[in-house]
């Protein structure tokens, strides 16, 4: 019996464990074992705007979230945040070029989520231009924004001087420089010129006659004089108007400035829409101070003797700070050399002693200056108005007295001196102000310029149009945005609010910068604007707002100008004469039609 029952009980205790052992590997057969963090591999298919991010597979993973950011997961690209992706890979796209990013990536089971995995960094790649320009449109609802890339070109000329063979971009459209008698321009072959961007734009269909087939040559170049007669030429043959956009990176200054402008049948014009231009007009404007000569000579003062032109910096106007010198200066030094101490000047947004802008011919009370009348110093101080356009001379036939007198009212207040000829305390003024100017430049050696022309404090806007601008001394590129509404105001302007719903448009481009000739104007053949893709079309891309618009989506065209053997030919008069082999064409298709291959215009470069 004993016996039995010590059997009995072992036949228990068996059972139990064996029931025990079935318990514990029924347990661990149930329960899911931890699954391991994901380890995230380089970046792949890395483009300007986009990446394809990486990882490795984990057992057991039913899908994985993705983490993408720009700024270490402080916030994170739109989208990619705890974006649920099956597979381990997973395209990132919309973003900017040369953009750094950071990913990580989390395995996801039904009841686990892992610990985030290494963290991967890259750099999106940067856009180079293959080609001469790059062209890009974008929009919104309400606005329409063109982009321009392209390089500053080599200077070639004068032969000798220092900048000959170097890139820099034309900050400056020429200095006043002391010749020993007087300050004068420097001589047209050894000038400094600007670089621009212009573009007209129009209907493709029912538009400009023959526009949309010649672009340029039915504007500018057309007559027997061509390119040669630039502003005589520049016209149409018809009583149209056609809308005419002007980027130019300074005139005496380092400035951005937007032009809203036309060309009729007369000549180009500031779309004044029937007044005076918001900030500075053309005729007798701009044009005038550009071209600004010295006093007559003189003995009143050191400045007539040394015949100093009629306006220099005011270092005392205070337009982001004092303005540090009366005379172009790179930093604390005063630029004595246009051809060494220009170029060496890269930045184009910190000079401020270069931020001028120069009073208008015909005054414009509204407008405000940031440069010093010494006509009006020579006025007070001396009792002199010789000096002085006739319009502000009193007794001259076209003197105008209430152009005087909001001159005079104006200067008074803007240099603190009172309009009091004669009055002793204002004419001490005036010359300790004149004595001032004179000594600094002669503390220079003599050798110190002064800018002719402009260059306005303004970033860029003039009427509708707006811009923005930036230069890469890296790679000697410049990039210029133009905005403006699609439907603007003015009659002038061509309406653009067709654009979303389909309508295609006419686009002629026109670059300017310094080289052979001391100024190169390179010409584009005819293109399209259009929403939708097509040949020979910039494609504008539909955007939330153009105002933050990621370009590095935007669809590029990237081209070249016409060849500068063409150029001189490049008129209405010669793409219809015998000596045109497609003269038949010309107003019934696109000059790109015929001109493909080795026969394109476009396959000689300057820049080559």
């Amino acid at each position: 019996m004993r016996k039995n029952s010590k059997s009995l009980l072992l036949f228990s205790r068996l059972i139990i464990a064996i029931f025990m052992v079935s318990f514990i590997g029924c347990t661990l057969e149930d329960e899911e074992l931890p699954l391991p963090v994901p380890l995230a591999i380089d970046a792949t298919n890395v483009t300007i705007n986009s990446f394809t991010a990486n990882w490795n597979a984990v057992n057991g993973a039913t899908g994985y979230q993705l983490d993408v950011s720009v700024d270490n997961f402080a916030t994170y690209v739109d989208g990619f945040e705890n974006l649920a992706v099956a597979g381990n890979s997973q395209d990132v796209t919309g973003l900017s070029e040369k953009l750094t990013y950071q990913y990580r990536v989390r395995a996801v089971s039904s009841s686990q989520t892992t610990d985030n995995s290494n963290v991967i960094q890259g750099t999106t790649i940067e856009m180079f231009l293959t080609k001469q320009v790059r062209v890009q449109a974008a929009y919104d609802a309400t606005t329409v924004a063109f982009r321009f890339s392209w390089k500053s070109q080599k200077k070639l000329y004068p032969t000798g001087s220092a900048n000959v063979g170097l890139n820099y971009p034309g900050q400056f459209h020429d200095m006043l420089q002391h010749n020993g008698t007087s300050f004068a321009q420097a001589v047209s072959t050894a000038r400094l010129q600007e670089d621009r961007v212009t573009f007209m734009i129009d209907k493709f269909e029912g538009g400009i006659a023959n526009f949309a087939a010649a672009g340029c040559a039915v504007v500018c170049h057309q007559g027997v004089g061509g390119l040669g007669t630039f502003n005589a030429e520049k016209h149409l043959l018809t009583t149209n108007k056609l809308d005419f956009w002007h980027w130019r990176g300074h005139r005496g200054g380092p400035s951005g400035y937007a032009e809203d402008t036309y060309v009729d049948q007369t000549a180009r014009q500031r779309d004044g829409q029937g007044t005076s231009p918001t900030k500075f007009t053309r005729t007798g404007g701009d044009r005038f101070r550009e071209d600004q000569a010295a006093f007559a000579s003189g003995t009143a003062d050191p400045v007539l003797v040394d015949r100093f032109p009629r306006f220099v910096f005011n270092k005392g106007k205070n337009v982001g700070g004092v303005i540090p010198r009366y005379f172009i200066a790179n930093g604390s030094t005063l630029v004595t050399d246009q051809y060494t101490g220009l170029p060496a000047i890269k930045d184009v947004t910190k000079n401020t002693s270069l931020l001028v802008v120069y009073q208008d011919r015909t005054f414009d009370p509204v407008d405000k200056v940031n440069a010093l009348d010494l006509g009006y110093l020579v006025w007070v101080g001396y009792d002199i108005a010789t000096q002085l356009p006739a319009h502000l001379r009193p007794g001259d036939v076209a003197y105008d007295d209430a152009a005087f007198t909001v001159w005079k009212n104006w200067w008074a207040v803007e240099s603190g001196i009172a309009a009091t000829p004669g009055v002793a305390a204002a004419s001490t003024a005036a010359k300790a102000k004149l004595t001032e100017v004179h000594a600094e430049w002669t503390g220079s050696g003599n050798k110190a310029m002064v800018a002719r022309g402009i260059g306005f404090i303004y970033n860029s806007d003039q009427h509708d149009i707006s811009s923005t601008r930036s230069y890469d001394a890296a790679k000697n590129e410049w990039t210029v945005i133009l905005k403006r509404k699609l439907a603007s105001s003015s009659a002038n302007d061509a309406d653009l609010s067709g654009l979303p719903g389909g309508t295609k448009y006419s686009f002629s481009f026109a670059m300017h910068d310094s080289g052979a000739g001391s100024e190169t104007h390179d010409i584009s053949t005819p293109y399209i604007v259009a929403k939708d893709a097509g040949a020979n079309t910039i494609q504008a891309l539909a955007v939330s707002n153009v105002n933050s618009a990621n370009w590095s989506i935007v669809p590029v065209m990237e081209t070249n100008w016409v060849k500068q053997a063409l150029m001189p030919k490049y008129t209405m008069d010669w793409l219809k004469s015998g000596s045109h082999a497609g003269a038949g064409s010309v107003g019934t298709t696109n000059c790109a039609t015929c001109h493909t291959g080795s026969n394109s215009l476009t396959t000689t470069s300057i820049l080559q």
